[in-house]
């Protein structure tokens, strides 16, 4: 049975918890969804890579296309996706191995799939002018980061959620309306703003996900983190958080490690820009792998093992995954 953007349930294959126990070596080695390590490989060398020392695959979403797969250096930063052909992909496929010659890679992009993001903007009372200036414009760097076929929208909130601008893949008016006017303000209803972002974002098809800023502490929404996280995980939707100064920093992490996403911690708003290019980065890298004996059937399970070769030596990284 055929199913669309369905959850992906994942576990340490063995191999990757020895590395990971072993070498210690990834940004966040208690990471669910990664795992790797040193190893052999017959990938071509990325000569201009002289930075990275470990690699982590990891991703939150399938189809009946395949598989959305990001690879990222120890610092969490996507590798770039024109580094990754058949040959740095090795397929178990219930229990078959499938042939390297036989598997496609492409980019999500490239693929003719969108990736749909919800920007969620705290305007509440305790952001500074300074504050909302720059957030702004990490949101417009995460727009001009967007491919043409991707889509994004905006939500503010402080007090109230107010959906700033609907679904749209016009990076022009999506740019105009981050730094336009907007009546949130006050205290701050993050899991309502969130919660909005995610059903609006569950309409939508491809890769999605849902960017969250907050400087502080929820404090107003009449949704609960367990309706934002249990909805997240029925939708197949992972939410990037990121926090700014003294944001309550537990709960940004936990939402995004239980949906599958990424925490950001910003100790200053001059550090936003750099955090959203790198979010864009790490979406516009993904790469959809597939081969022709695929179908989605629930309960099947797959384990791929990634292979990475740069200047400073080769990297593998090893997933497993059960289709719910």
């Amino acid at each position: 049975m055929l199913k669309n953007n369905l959850w992906v349930r994942l576990s340490f294959a063995a191999a990757a918890v020895f590395f990971i126990t072993m070498a210690g070596c990834f940004n966040n080695p208690v990471d669910p969804i990664t795992g790797g390590g040193s190893g052999g490989g017959t990938i071509p060398v990325n000569s201009s890579d002289a930075t990275t020392s470990s690699v982590t695959a990891g991703y939150s979403q399938a189809n009946d296309q395949g598989i959305f797969i990001s690879v990222r250096d120890q610092n969490g930063d996507a590798l770039n996706a024109a580094y990754f052909n058949n040959a740095s992909f090795a397929v178990n496929y219930n229990g078959t191995q499938i042939a390297a010659g036989s598997i496609s890679v492409a980019t999500a992009s490239g693929s003719g799939q969108s990736i749909s993001s919800s920007l969620v903007l705290d305007y509440s009372g305790s952001m500074g002018s300074q504050d909302i200036t720059d957030m702004e414009n990490a949101a417009v760097t995460f727009v001009n980061n967007m491919q043409a076929a991707d889509r994004g929208e905006v939500i503010k909130f402080g007090s109230s959620v107010v959906r700033e601008m609907s679904y749209t893949a016009d990076k022009s008016a999506l740019s105009t309306v981050i730094t336009g006017p907007t009546t949130a303000g006050g205290s701050t209803a993050l899991y309502d703003a969130v919660y909005m972002g995610l059903t609006d974002t569950a309409q939508e098809s491809g890769q999605r996900a849902v960017i969250a800023f907050t400087d502080g502490y929820e404090n107003a929404s009449s949704h609960s983190l367990t309706d934002i996280v249990g909805y997240a995980q029925n939708n197949s939707i992972p939410i990037y958080t990121v926090g700014l100064g003294g944001a309550d920093s537990t709960t940004l992490q936990s939402i995004a490690t239980q949906t599958y996403g990424l925490y950001y911690e910003a100790p200053t708003s001059a550090e936003l820009a750099t955090i959203y290019s790198r979010i864009a980065q790490i979406f516009n890298n993904t790469l959809l792998i597939s081969w022709p004996s695929f179908v989605y059937r629930s309960g099947d399970t797959i384990v791929i093992t990634v292979t990475y070769s740069c200047s400073t030596g080769t990297y593998t990284s090893t997933i497993s995954i059960t289709l719910p």
